[in-house]
């Protein structure tokens, strides 16, 4: 009888002993970025991955319906939002550059003249100029013996995934190497240089990037190779296999980070790094931030149903798997907890989508070009010259312009510039402010800086894009928005979740997840990671 009395209270006790250790907290989280992921190529491949990707989605929760909730899917506002959870607009990261009208100029996001570049003294990068903290900065309030570390091939997506304070950003130097600026070291940490010293992106040189599994499963997963509009990276057809050896070494070493084998680099760079700081090793959590940048290189020559970014899915998988493995072994089962996400979506190349029956196309540069010459040569004429300023496909008043010029300037662009092919609408960014709360005006609206915005934004139609080869992103639309988001531990099942996510969501359920403060008036909501 005993026995029997015992069991209940045996299962009880392993019941809880089970829970405890599936949700203590992580010692580790390696929080991934994938530039230019979209859900839709992630479920295409799926039943080709058998690594890292395949070990993330076995072990995790997919969030099935996340999406960036702002107008401009650019890399720095990508990167900046699931860590800050604040929309671009809230936090005045609206691009990756924009006019600054106080100092006449362009400015880039995180751009630093108060710093400069160890790698080779020009203008630093750091979030020195941004007012807010982000996901790192809330950690080490809460636990100072923290390690931050982010990383990534661009600057911009090291700096904003950082924060105020990590250990160490580190990016790609577009000379063989991992760089920093001032703002965080005043010189390269020596477990960074000796790596340098290993990559040698020289030998490179003599290499084929080749299908690493047989073409027919290409041909059999993917669109035709070689389809019309696609951007050859060499002299020849973008067809695999590609050859090295027709890039200069300074031209491979400025585009390493944006193939296969820079990801492989970064993800050996984390480990590194993971070594170093000792990340993982005791009970304050750290965090790894990697921004992997090949997806986007590669999408934006070939496309995202490419034979080479199907390629590119499969390479990443593998070194993935080298990754998952080495922490899961280091670190111990359980004590690392994998975010996966993307900074923004892709339109396929417009050739492709026309071949399916879709209105889609290439906004005509000459055409538009001309047509904005004529309405600034106009505006010159009524409201006096050096009024309004033209950068890339958006419109900046001068700062002490009176009502009465700034309509006519508006009136004047939206006469012209509505007649460019692939423009939906030309509208004035109080136009977006005073918008209906469908889903395209919010995500409009959440783009928009009281100060830093443009006066006056071309919004193109569904599918029509302003590159002249191979594709881009930028839209407010879904197939530019809608990006993945796994949130996965190795005791995880697999499973799909299907509540509403906003990717200013992301920081604030992590913080909620590991009891951490942060900040009140953040945009994101919490969701849970479960």
């Amino acid at each position: 009888m005993k026995k029997y009395i015992l069991l209940p209270i045996i299962a009880a006790f392993l019941f809880i002993i089970y829970f405890a250790i599936k949700e203590h907290k992580p010692k580790l989280v390696v929080f991934i970025v994938l530039d230019q992921a979209t859900p839709k190529v992630i479920e295409k491949y799926d039943h080709l991955f058998n690594g890292g990707l395949r070990w993330l989605i076995d072990h995790g929760i997919k969030f099935n319906n996340t999406y960036h909730d702002h107008g401009h899917t650019v890399t720095a506002v990508g990167h900046y939002s699931p860590v800050s959870g604040l929309y671009p607009g809230t936090g005045g990261v609206i691009a990756n550059t924009w006019f600054n009208r106080d100092i006449n100029r362009k400015w880039y996001c995180v751009e630093d003249t108060l710093s400069y570049e160890l790698s080779d003294s020009t203008t630093g990068r750091s979030y020195r100029n941004i007012n807010n903290t982000a996901l790192g900065d809330w950690l080490m309030n809460a636990y100072p013996n923290s390690k931050i570390v982010s990383m990534s091939g661009k600057d911009r997506s090291a700096v904003l995934l950082g924060g105020k304070n990590p250990e160490i950003a580190l990016w790609d130097d577009r000379s063989g190497g991992y760089t920093t600026s001032s703002y965080y070291s005043l010189s390269l940490p020596d477990w960074v240089t000796k790596f340098n010293q290993n990559i040698k992106v020289d030998t490179y040189l003599d290499s084929t990037w080749n299908r690493i599994l047989p073409e027919e499963i290409y041909k059999n997963n993917t669109r035709a190779d070689n389809f019309i509009g696609e951007n050859s990276w060499s002299s020849n057809d973008p067809i695999l296999p590609l050859q090295f050896d027709e890039f200069k070494l300074e031209s491979l070493n400025s585009s390493f980070y944006e193939t296969p084998y820079g990801d492989r680099s970064l993800l050996n760079l984390g480990l590194e790094a993971v070594k170093f700081y000792k990340m993982g090793l005791d009970n304050e959590p750290d965090i790894l931030f990697l921004g992997l940048s090949a997806i986007d290189g590669i999408g934006h020559s070939f496309g995202p149903n490419s034979h080479e970014q199907l390629d590119n899915y499969l390479r990443l998988d593998k070194a993935l798997g080298a990754f998952i493995n080495n922490l899961e072994n280091k670190i111990g089962e359980n004590n690392t907890l994998y975010l996966l996400t993307s900074d923004h979506g892709v339109s396929e190349l417009p050739e492709y989508l026309i071949s399916k029956g879709l209105d889609a196309g290439r906004i005509p540069k000459a055409q538009k070009d001309s047509l904005i010459l004529l309405a600034m040569n106009q505006i010159d004429e009524q409201i006096g010259e050096g009024k309004v300023n033209r950068y890339s496909n958006n419109f900046y008043f001068n700062k002490n312009l009176s009502p009465n010029k700034k309509k006519i300037a508006t009136d004047l662009l939206k006469s012209y510039l509505i007649k460019i092919p692939g423009i939906k609408a030309v509208l004035s960014k109080e136009e977006i402010i005073n918008g209906d709360n469908s889903k395209l005006s919010s995500r409009l609206k959440n783009m928009i800086h009281e100060t830093k915005s443009p006066d006056v934004f071309l919004i193109p139609k569904k599918y029509w894009i302003s590159s002249s080869s191979g594709t881009t992103h930028g839209s407010p639309y879904d197939y530019d928005a809608h990006i993945p988001f796994f949130v996965s531990r190795s005791s995880n099942r697999k499973k799909v979740n299907t509540v509403d996510v906003k990717s200013v969501d992301i920081a604030p359920s992590l913080a909620r997840m590991l009891n951490i403060d942060f900040p009140e008036n953040l945009d994101g909501k919490i969701i849970p990671l479960k």
